[in-house]
């Protein structure tokens, strides 16, 4: 294993405190792969084989219903693992992954992972911890998704893709980087495109946000949250 690709494993948070021999040790399983643009990684429903870890790029994970239509889960940055489900099983992938812009993976298999894992318990805490936390993010969207109009849900997801994934100024979230469209907004909040439109055109007359095809500004954080209460 390369200084460098020593160097780029220890940026992801759950290898951050291994020791070199034990990164040499996680080198010897690990792949590092790059993906083009809108290329799948996996599809829901295929075989599970690996786990994967985000380097560089930004991966959308999608479900799709009975009638076709795409359900957004998530967006993953760098740092981040997945899937997050079926450790020690042989379940096929939960969901579809797919990378928005070009990306950089790590990539272990799952046989592979599992020892991993008996083998560092650190690395076992830190993998439930992870699971436990997307368990409860996702709870309180099922949640919001049930209870709330799109208005609420749309304002609730913006915030809270500002607060995971945005470009800070002044520690205030700014800027939502992640490349959104109308359809993918509609796709997440289990709304139409035309509603998305409706509420973006609201909230920038009030000059709560400006927005173009590859960022999202929000020109102050605490008018947002107002809105809602």
């Amino acid at each position: 294993m390369t200084e460098e690709t020593n160097h780029l494993l220890r940026q992801i948070p759950l290898f951050s405190t291994l020791e070199e021999e034990e990164l040499s040790t996680l080198g010897t399983i690990t792949t590092r792969r790059f993906y083009q643009k809108q290329e799948v990684i996996f599809m829901e429903g295929q075989k599970r084989e690996a786990v994967y870890f985000i380097s560089k790029g930004i991966v959308k994970t999608s479900k799709t219903d009975q009638n076709g239509k795409e359900h957004i889960i998530n967006f993953l940055q760098p740092g981040e693992m997945f899937p997050h489900v079926g450790f020690f099983e042989q379940n096929p992938y939960p969901a579809t992954a797919q990378v928005l812009e070009e990306a950089e993976l790590y990539v272990i298999r799952i046989k592979d992972f599992d020892q991993l894992m008996f083998d560092h318990p650190n690395i076992a805490v830190q993998v439930m911890k992870v699971m436990g936390q997307k368990l409860s993010l996702l709870t309180e969207r099922i949640q919001e998704l049930s209870s709330r109009d799109v208005r609420h849900r749309l304002i609730s997801t913006l915030i809270r893709l500002a607060e995971e994934s945005g470009i800070t100024i002044d520690n205030q979230p700014a800027y939502i980087t992640v490349p959104l469209t109308n359809t993918d907004l509609a796709n997440m909040v289990g709304s139409t495109r035309e509603s998305i439109n409706r509420v973006l055109n609201e909230l920038k007359k009030k000059n709560l946000l400006r927005s173009s095809r590859s960022s999202i500004e929000i020109i102050n954080l605490s008018d947002l949250k107002a809105t809602l209460r």
